[in-house]
């Protein structure tokens, strides 16, 4: 059961900006093991939400260009973003976007073990004022973090649950499950990546301050 909330009071539009603007890294996903280097190691989950997200709950509006193709990295997916520590999201710019309701296979580094802030847009709407000038205004549906990894230094690749989020008619998650689906995964992840590929469990959990 994934039961801590820790909801910052304002979006992380400055570090969604930099981080799709090229300033950050926005991790993609493999298509082969060969792109999980000795600092990096695969994470594999998914990410339900009930009900499920459909068209008509996200209204993306990224103004007259999208040059970055952003309502992409958010249409049915969550921003998963990442630290080496338990840190709030606007001093990151790491972060992963798995498509909602499938099963997901993104490389992060290692020391990355943290994720401290994710959230699915429902709203964003970029308005330009003026050449000097632009306005943004968003809503999203905060997830429960700080979530841990728990990724070993031989780890290629991990399994770290299916997280599944209840949400209610304000967009706010009222329950937060982890699902074991271990069995489904590993197929899908050898399927993905070879008959004999190595997929450990580690199912993820809230992380925990040492303080």
């Amino acid at each position: 059961m994934l039961s801590r909330f820790i909801q910052c009071a304002r979006p992380v539009l400055l570090a969604s900006a930099l981080l799709l603007g090229g300033c950050g890294t926005l991790h993609k996903s493999a298509t082969s093991l060969s792109e999980v280097d000795s600092g990096s190691v695969m994470v594999v989950g998914k990410i339900e939400m009930l009900p499920k997200i459909q068209a008509k709950d996200q209204d993306l509006k990224m103004g007259t260009v999208d040059p970055f193709n952003v309502k992409e990295a958010y249409r049915n997916r969550a921003m998963l973003f990442l630290s080496d520590q338990l840190t709030e999201a606007e001093t990151t710019r790491e972060a992963f976007n798995p498509q909602l309701e499938e099963t997901y296979f993104f490389p992060i580094p290692k020391d990355k073990r943290y994720i401290v802030y994710g959230s699915v847009y429902t709203y964003y709407k970029l308005r330009t004022v003026n050449r000097y000038r632009s306005e943004v205004n968003t809503n999203e549906i905060l997830l429960p973090v700080p979530i841990e990894f728990d990724i070993r230094p031989g780890d290629k690749a991990i399994y770290v649950g299916t997280w599944r989020f209840h949400r209610d008619e304000f967009n706010e998650v009222t329950k937060a499950e982890l699902v074991d689906q271990y069995p489904a995964a590993l197929a899908e992840f050898r399927k993905q990546f070879g008959a004999n590929a190595e997929l450990r469990k580690a199912l993820a959990r809230p992380a925990r301050s040492s303080k």
